[in-house]
């Protein structure tokens, strides 16, 4: 079994293996079969189904499927009309020479540059890496079809161009893509949308930016929502991908840099409005979400004021 590994907006840097348009004729049926790192799949015109595990999805036009790795899928198409449709292979981070392949020999059964031999032995073992914040579902109705149709035939024509900074435009390409699924899923907050208690959530985000400088606990807002603290701290983490504890983080550290930014006061009086008094503390909190210091960020922004 492959090992699941979670990574944060802020680390992420899609890697594109590949990406196609194809046309498949009505009636066919795609063979069973597995893939080893994501695919997206987004249907111009036509109809069909999907099954992905024991899991079986009637799609058609401006629907976007995804597969994770791993897991055995297949594809019917519809008797009426052929179905045209996008598809991108790829991974939210580049996991190194050493676990890439190439889908060539892979997936479509032709020797490329770097063709394998017994690919099942280590493919199988590839890690399957997901986004914490973002649980994007097999199966999507997005609202925005024509901007999802424009950056698919953008992944399309970039992968097709033989330049050397290719690779640039469609990581750049693919972080669009990946945005517009967030907020076709999420709120600006980052609630899941369909969540059935994104309304409590919301709620409880509201208050935290609010009152962000008092203690806040999850027996704080589960007490607000008439909710025991665990179980509202699993329904915050369902909702957001984050824990309470987490979201509180951010809050209080996107505050301090905008209050760093304007230069009015020093660490320890920044530290201090945003509910951390502890200067030491901050400035470690703080170095763990940003990569620097307080003190190193309100300089370096001070220089480019």
């Amino acid at each position: 079994m492959s090992e699941l590994l979670r990574v944060d907006y802020r680390t992420i840097s899609p890697y594109v293996r590949y990406v196609h348009e194809v046309e498949l004729p009505a009636g066919c049926q795609v063979p069973r079969r597995f893939i080893y790192d994501h695919e997206l799949i987004y249907v111009v015109k036509g109809s069909g189904t999907v099954r992905i595990e024991n899991r079986t999805y009637s799609i058609r036009g401006g629907d976007l499927v995804h597969i994770r790795p791993h897991l055995e899928n297949e594809m019917t198409v519809g008797d009426d009309m052929p179905m045209q449709c996008f598809a991108v292979h790829f991974d939210f981070v580049f996991l190194g020479e050493g676990m890439d392949f190439s889908p060539y020999s892979v997936y479509l059964g032709k020797k490329g540059d770097h063709a394998e031999t017994d690919s099942e032995s280590w493919l199988g073992q590839r890690p399957t890496v997901e986004v914490a914040e973002l649980d994007i579902p097999e199966k999507l109705q997005p609202i925005e079809v024509q901007q999802f149709y424009e950056v698919f035939r953008e992944l399309c024509t970039g992968f097709e161009e033989s330049r050397m900074d290719s690779w640039l435009w469609l990581k750049a390409t693919m972080l669009r893509l990946i945005g517009l699924i967030h907020r076709e899923l999420m709120t600006k907050e980052g609630v899941r949308i369909d969540h059935s208690h994104a309304e409590l959530v919301l709620n409880a985000i509201s208050y935290m930016e609010e009152h962000f400088v008092e203690p806040i606990s999850a027996g704080i807002l589960a007490k607000r929502a008439s909710l025991t603290p665990k179980y509202f701290g699993t329904i915050f983490r369902q909702a957001t991908g984050q824990s309470i504890s987490e979201y509180l983080l951010r809050l209080r550290i996107d505050e301090a840099k905008r209050l760093l930014r304007r230069r009015k006061w020093n660490v320890r009086q920044v530290a201090e409005q945003i509910g951390i008094p502890d200067l030491y503390y901050f400035s470690k909190l703080f170095k763990r979400a940003e990569g620097i210091s307080p003190k190193r960020y309100a300089d370096s922004v001070s220089r480019l004021g």
